[in-house]
C-alpha cells in the first residue's frame, strides 16, 4: 500500500507544483511575433510573366489566408516552418526557443468555426498546456494583425481557458474536450515545470468540430516544402483581374499564298517528213 500512497502523493505534490508555477508565469506579459504566410507560387513565377506573377501571387496570397495557417510564435530561428504544427504530419516539427519560458502559439483557422476538441502533440515535458478560442486577437480591432502582439498580464488574465492538460513529462501529447465554442483563433501556451537545455517543439496541432472534422486540414496544400505548383493552385482565368498591361493575345497569322505548281516540260517535238507517191 505505500507504492500508490506514495505515488499520489509525488503526483499530487507536482500537480500543486505546475499550478503554481503557471500562475506566476501569467503575470508575465508574453510578446508575439508574427509567422510569414506560407506561399506555394514560386515554382511557377519563373515560366509566367510579371503581370501574370504578381496576379498568381496575390490570388494565392488570398487563398492562405482564408485557410488555416500559424499566425503567432512566442520565439523560433525558422519562423517560417511554423506552420509545421498544422501540417498533419507528426514527422515535422517547429521549436521554440530555449530561453523561452512560456512557449505559445496562435493559429488563425481563416474564419469563424464551432470547436469541440483540441489536441497537441509535443516533446515529452512536465508542465501545462493551456488551450484558447479565441474571436479576436487581444488588443487589436477588425482582424488587424500586427506585426508583432503583446499580451500583457491583464489581457491574458481575461482570457477565458477552454481547458488544461498536465504533463507529468512522459505523455508528449495532450487532449480536451468542451461544449462547442465559436472562435476564429486557437491559442496554445506551454508553461514548463523547470527549464531545460533543449528547445521545446511541437509536432503537431487539431483542431476538431462537433461533427468530428479536422479544421485545419485546409493547411496541408501549403506547405513550406513544395516545390511544384499542383492545378488547383492555379487561379482561374475568371479569377486574375484583366489589366491593360497585358497585351491581348494576337491570333496566328494564315501562311501567305505560294506560287502555284510547276506543270511538266512538254515532250521533244520530232518532225518527221511522209513521202506521197505521184502519179506518172
Amino acid at each position: 500500500m505505500r507504492t500508490p500512497t506514495s505515488l499520489l502523493g509525488k503526483l499530487g505534490a507536482s500537480a500543486c507544483s505546475l499550478l503554481l508555477l503557471a500562475s506566476s508565469v501569467l503575470a508575465s506579459e508574453i510578446v508575439l511575433q508574427k509567422v510569414p504566410l506560407p506561399t506555394s507560387v514560386d515554382a511557377a513565377r519563373s515560366h509566367i510573366g510579371p503581370q501574370a506573377s504578381f496576379a498568381l501571387i496575390n490570388y494565392s496570397l488570398k487563398d492562405v489566408q482564408s485557410k488555416a495557417h500559424a499566425l503567432y510564435v512566442s520565439s523560433g530561428n525558422d519562423l517560417k516552418v511554423a506552420n509545421n504544427m498544422i501540417d498533419n504530419q507528426a514527422s515535422t516539427s517547429f521549436g521554440f526557443s530555449i530561453e523561452d519560458r512560456s512557449p505559445t502559439a496562435v493559429i488563425d483557422l481563416g474564419k469563424v468555426c464551432t470547436l469541440s476538441q483540441l489536441s497537441a502533440i509535443y516533446s515529452p515535458r512536465a508542465g501545462v498546456v493551456d488551450f484558447y478560442v479565441m474571436q479576436s486577437l487581444p488588443g487589436t480591432k477588425d482582424g488587424d494583425a500586427p506585426e508583432s502582439l503583446k499580451i500583457d498580464s491583464s489581457a491574458l488574465a481575461k482570457l477565458k481557458s477552454v481547458g488544461a492538460v498536465i504533463d507529468d513529462g512522459n505523455q508528449g501529447r495532450g487532449s480536451i474536450k468542451f461544449p462547442a465554442t465559436t472562435g476564429r483563433y486557437v491559442m496554445l501556451k506551454w508553461t514548463p515545470a523547470a527549464h531545460a537545455d533543449s528547445p521545446f517543439t511541437v509536432a503537431e496541432i487539431t483542431a476538431t468540430g462537433p461533427s468530428r472534422e479536422n479544421l485545419l486540414a485546409s493547411n496541408v496544400n501549403f506547405s513550406n516544402n513544395r516545390t511544384t505548383l499542383d492545378s488547383k493552385d492555379v487561379p482561374d482565368s475568371k479569377d486574375v483581374a484583366d489589366s491593360k498591361d497585358i497585351p491581348e493575345e494576337v491570333p496566328p497569322t494564315p501562311p501567305a499564298e505560294g506560287p502555284p505548281p510547276t506543270l511538266p516540260n512538254p515532250p521533244p517535238f520530232t518532225f518527221i517528213p511522209q513521202l506521197v507517191p505521184t502519179s506518172e
